[in-house]
This record gives structure tokens, sequence and C-alpha cells, in this order.
């Protein structure tokens, strides 16, 4: 069986930072207008065909990062399908998950997954089942205080999963309402699709940022868990990390501890005054 390692290394190599990947996004659509509707037509033709250049260019680049988080996604969720086959993942109950939940105006009764899969990096939630998955290692590795954070972090997930589920679907009819009107003034089917795509992942990246931001600050909002404890479970993991960028998914670690340093600075101020 040839081994496709390469293939990860080329995806690792051709890295783009979230800001020039939004950068990438806003151009696209720029030109996308600008060429499909013709408004350049006063230009020598050799800028226009310089300009197409620089628009197949982009729309490659936007296209190879789709795919290389699509198919990032769906690796995780296919290995972790037939991972949890034969490795059930652990039920565990938390005492403080309870308490947790009703400080945040929630009911929670679930038990957390404790997974060994190596292919979960982090917990996450799923928004349809309402299930929290951690890694063991995280249990292993954070304090019980920190954990506790990061149980409130994933049950304000829970909380608002029904509204996140109506932003993503309100991403979609943008989206066709973007589109339906780009396809009335431009002449190539090419372009209509790129700009719809970019267009797409545009709002759908700050719909996906805006998500864990709240869920970060819910926790501590509510006096359910310290915004200390959330701090210092960032910190470590902005230490073990290469690049503090974000992703098209996450705010970068230092925006979001700076954050929550606002919140604990404000609780502060409450108790001295």
């Amino acid at each position: 069986m040839v081994k496709i390692t390469w293939i990860k290394e080329f995806g690792k190599r051709v890295y783009l930072t979230f800001k020039l990947w939004r950068m990438v996004l806003i151009s696209i659509v720029f030109l996308s207008i600008v060429l499909g509707t013709n408004l350049l037509f006063f230009l020598p033709s050799a800028m226009r065909w310089a300009l197409a250049l620089v628009y197949v260019l982009l729309a490659e680049i936007m296209v190879f990062s789709v795919v290389r988080l699509i198919t990032g996604s769906a690796g995780q969720i296919i290995s972790s399908v037939f991972y949890n086959r034969k490795h059930k993942p652990e039920k565990r109950y938390f005492p403080e998950m309870k308490q947790i939940a009703k400080k945040m105006g929630m009911e929670y009764d679930k038990p957390i997954l404790i997974t060994e899969n190596p292919s979960i990096k982090s917990p996450f939630t799923n928004v349809f089942t309402r299930n929290i998955t951690f890694p063991a290692s995280w249990i292993r590795k954070f304090h019980r205080t920190e954990n506790d954070a990061i149980i409130g972090h994933e049950l304000a997930h829970v909380k608002y999963g029904l509204k996140f589920i109506g932003e993503l679907l309100l991403v979609t009819f943008v989206t066709w309402g973007f589109a339906l009107l780009l396809a009335t003034i431009t002449w190539s089917l090419g372009i209509y699709v790129i700009a719809e795509l970019a267009f797409m992942m545009l709002i759908l990246s700050y719909i996906l940022r805006r998500n864990e931001l709240r869920a970060d600050w819910e926790g501590p909002a509510c006096n359910a868990t310290t915004p200390e404890a959330l701090i210092s479970v960032f910190e470590y993991l902005k230490a073990e990390c290469k690049r503090d960028d974000g992703s098209e998914t996450h705010p970068p670690l230092e925006a979001r501890i700076k954050r929550l340093m606002r919140l604990l600075d404000s609780d502060r101020r409450h108790q001295d005054n």
C-alpha cells in the first residue's frame, strides 16, 4: 500500500493564517462581482487577463483550504466511528456537572464520554445528541477545577445548541440570497459557484468563531466556573502549539485569554467596590 503521508506534510507547509484566509475570501467575492459583471471593461485586456489569473489562483487556494478542512473533519469522524466500535467510550458522571449546569440556567444529566481515541485531540459537543466527549488525556493532565471550566464551556455549546443550528440555517439562507443576486448579474456559472462558496465560508467562519467565544464567556459569566481555570487551560494549550493564529472555527488562544482577563478584571473591580 502506497503511503500518502506527503499529502499531510504538504498540507502543513501550505498554511494560511486566518487573517490571510479571510483576505483571500473577501478578494474572491470582490473579484467575482467585478469580473462576473464586466465592470472593468474600460481596462486594457492585458490587465483584465492579469486579474483573471489572480482570481483563478485565489480560487485554487480557497478550494484547497476547504478540501483540507472537510477531509480533516471527515477523517476524524470516520476514525472515531471505527474506533468506538471496538473501544466503547467510558461513561463518567462528574458530581460538579449538575451544579455547573444549574448555575448556567439549564438541566443536564448525561454522563461525559471519556475516550482514548488518539484522533480526538480536544473535547467536543454533539449539538444534536447533546453528548459531550472528552479525551482521556485531558482528564489526566488538567486539574479538577480546570476540567470543570472545560465542562462549563461544553455545556454552553449544549445550552445554545438550537440557537447555533438556527445560525447555521441563517448562513445557508443568506448565502442563497447572495448567490441568487449574483446569478442575475453575472455571466459565468463558474464565477457564480466560486463566489457562493467564498461568501458562505466568510459568514460560517464568523459564526463558528463567535460560538466558541460565547461558550468561553458563559460559564464564568454565570459564576458556574472560574475564568482563572479556563485561562490556565488556554495558556497550557498555547504553550503546546507552534502557532496561535486561530483557525476557520476557533479564535486565537491569546485573544480568548485576553477576553477572559477582562471578565476577571471586572469581577475584581466589583469585589473592591
